[in-house]
């Protein structure tokens, strides 16, 4: 079984770690599958990767605070980035041949960059089996409706794609309904449940505590994912612990993780909020943050999806502060899950200090979260998704064998 998997990483880790969980459990499930993962992510040699996948890294690119696209770390026009990344998609596809190609969220790729890999398999390979990883939320319905109308996204689905993988629940979210898919694209869909984390080897809570050489008995591990945005989370967070720790009225640690993208610039200004006074760790990245907030007896976090397979899987006590530009996915997320009683929730535009404060106090009061399982959250999505795979491959190979009349 060959699986070729495009990640395209533009902003934040969250892609590349999906597609690593699910490529971890292939790999599990599958000792002899071949796995090659095609990833924009600038983080991607910091993870552990099974020994069965490979990884070809593309250029490199990031997206702008009005959701456009741009060349990240090469200064060229995104026009020829894009022509770099899509050339080397389609030779890996040509030279590759895959028998499924895994596609993680983005239906065209970037810019359209799958587009012309898509076609070449489907004409030239047909018993590949093309595969959407649909992320639980994509955006706002309206606006999702009308970019995949223009884009060409609702033609794909229908005349490219064999399958739809759904990393979430058409109970909680349910975007037949909420984007207006035909029955025909529906029927292609495969709810996975979310992609919970795999806990074995986490570092114990202990060893995490002393590492961090808390003064306190209680931690708050603080995080904005990859870091490109979330500055104000972080700062306002910081304020406001500066103004407990001056009133002597400090009773916790806190370990911030401020991302491996934030700007030198935002970086330089949470670092000047170290104190020795302070009862706080800062740290910009490390790829072992579930020991991290195994550890913790409250995490802040922003509404990515990682970020809340994270808490769900373990049933952390959480608070959201969702990014609600250049989409509002995070925000859809957060007011479903807070809804359920998983998590508690700030809207930016309610972030100060003081109401950071009171949701910190209640956090690390008598407020529990709802067990996931308590509310239908499946966390078993990688499992699933690789068990799909391995269906899905049986299936490519009665119709290689039918091409080859065999």
């Amino acid at each position: 079984m060959k699986i070729l998997i495009y990640s395209h990483d533009s902003y934040g880790l969250g892609h590349i770690r999906r597609s690593l969980s699910i490529a971890t459990q292939v790999a599990n499930d599958f000792p002899l599958a071949e796995q090659l993962l095609l990833t924009g992510s600038t983080q991607s040699h910091s993870y552990e990767i099974p020994d069965q996948l490979d990884y070809i890294k593309l250029p490199s690119i990031t997206k702008r605070t009005d959701g456009e696209y741009c060349a990240g770390a090469l200064k060229v026009p995104f026009d020829t980035v894009s022509e770099m990344r899509e050339n080397i998609i389609f030779e890996t596809v040509r030279h590759y041949k895959p028998d499924i190609f895994l596609v993680d969220k983005a239906p065209r790729g970037i810019g359209g960059e799958i587009l012309r890999s898509l076609h070449y398999l489907k004409s030239e390979s047909p018993h590949t089996k093309l595969v959407l990883g649909m992320r639980d939320i994509e955006d706002d319905p309206l606006d999702t409706k009308a970019a995949w109308e223009k884009s060409g996204v609702y033609a794909l689905l229908e005349e490219i794609y064999d399958t739809i993988f759904l990393y979430g629940s058409q109970k909680i979210y349910d975007p037949v309904q909420e984007y207006g898919l035909s029955s025909r694209v529906g029927k292609k869909i495969i709810s996975c449940g979310y992609i919970g984390r795999n806990i074995r080897g986490l570092h114990p809570k202990n060893e995490i505590r002393m590492g961090l050489k808390m003064k306190t008995e209680q931690l708050v591990v603080v995080t904005a994912g990859g870091g490109g945005d979330g500055f104000s989370t972080l700062e306002t967070y910081l304020g406001m612990i500066s103004s407990m720790g001056q009133a002597g009225r400090l009773n916790f640690d806190s370990l911030v993780v401020t991302g491996p993208m934030m700007s030198e610039e935002n970086s330089k200004k949470l670092q000047s909020y170290q104190s020795e006074d302070l009862p706080l760790t800062l740290i910009d990245f490390t790829p072992d943050m579930l020991s991290y907030l195994n550890a913790a007896d409250l995490v802040i976090s922003m509404g990515g999806y990682n970020s809340f397979c994270e808490i769900l899987t373990l049933n952390k006590r959480a608070i959201i502060v969702p990014r609600t530009k250049p989409r509002v996915e995070q925000l859809i997320r957060a007011e479903c899950f807070s809804a359920l009683g998983l998590v508690r929730m700030i809207h930016p535009k309610d972030l100060n200090p003081s109401r950071l404060a009171n949701e910190v106090h209640a956090g690390l009061g008598s407020w529990q979260p709802v067990p996931p399982n308590e509310v239908g959250i499946n966390l078993n999505g990688a499992v699933s998704a690789s068990h799909a795979l391995g269906r899905l491959f049986g299936e490519a190979q009665k119709l290689l064998q039918s091409e080859n009349g065999i």
